[in-house]
């Protein structure tokens, strides 16, 4: 057994200074010294000091978890991570989570449905929505839960048609608008289709190059493209980016190593 000798406030912290058998022993805070009535003449037990460092681990867990999303709302499982970061035991961390869930700090469900219904708002189908989600540490269920919320009137073709409209210079290029498609989730039927659709539409409408033009500038941009392997492979990929013919590009390629 070891007595309380002494109980020292922090200056400008809420917490107090425990000496036992009149040598430092530790900070507890304030509350939990009041909660657990300690005062000077008490005698603590081996385990009751024990008890008492875990109480006061749990305490500075739950305290920097509260913090942290008031700053930033998490998930489970990042807030996990957060506590893990901070050197917290995995003994106070799962109580930590817990106590969060109880008192309504974290809600796993209602997050996984704001952040999908944001990444749906952005340009985003269901796949890649939930790979999203799963990355950001939500269980299954809960994915699941807000994915058939959100996407039970998503009409993807519609969508995908949206996205590739407002971005002209994209979809006038099958392979980007493919895969700008690709990357938010859409299938590859729709997204190759569209793809197809829009490259072709802009490949009609699209104003002639004017040669001359196309030569003074990739003569500008890729000055050694008439020795240099590399940057001839870049000049065909300028060229056919901007409207140049295949007949055209390699007329000019052949200009270019001649010159």
């Amino acid at each position: 057994m070891a007595e309380i000798t002494r109980l020292a406030a922090v200056n400008g912290k809420p917490t107090v200074k425990v000496h036992l058998d009149g040598t430092y022993w530790a900070t507890l805070p304030v509350a939990l010294v009041a909660d657990e009535d300690l005062h000077v003449g008490l005698e603590l037990s081996e385990r009751r000091q024990q008890e008492l460092e875990r109480s006061k681990e749990e305490t500075a867990a739950l305290s920097f978890a509260i913090r942290s999303l008031d700053f930033r709302m998490a998930s489970r499982g990042q807030l996990r991570d957060r506590l893990v970061r901070k050197g917290f035991p995995e003994t106070v961390i799962g109580p930590t989570l817990e106590r969060c869930a109880e008192i309504g700090a974290l809600n796993d469900r209602a997050l996984a449905a704001t952040r999908g219904r944001r990444l749906a708002e952005s340009g985003h189908a269901a796949y890649s929505t939930r790979q999203r989600l799963r990355r950001q540490g939500f269980a299954d269920a809960d994915i699941a839960e807000a994915i058939d919320e959100i996407y039970a009137d998503f009409d993807e073709e519609a969508e995908a048609r949206r996205l590739l409209e407002a971005r002209p210079s994209t979809a006038a290029s099958r392979t980007r608008a493919y895969g700008y498609l690709a990357r938010r989730g859409f299938s590859a039927q729709i997204a190759g289709r569209l793809a197809t659709e829009f490259a072709g539409e802009a490949e009609r409408t699209r104003a002639p190059a004017d040669p001359d033009d196309l030569e003074r500038q990739v003569r500008r941009r890729y000055p050694t493209a008439g020795t240099d392997a590399g940057a001839r492979r870049r000049a065909h990929a300028w060229l056919t980016r901007h409207g140049a013919t295949p007949t055209q590009t390699q007329a000019l390629l052949q200009a270019l190593r001649s010159s």
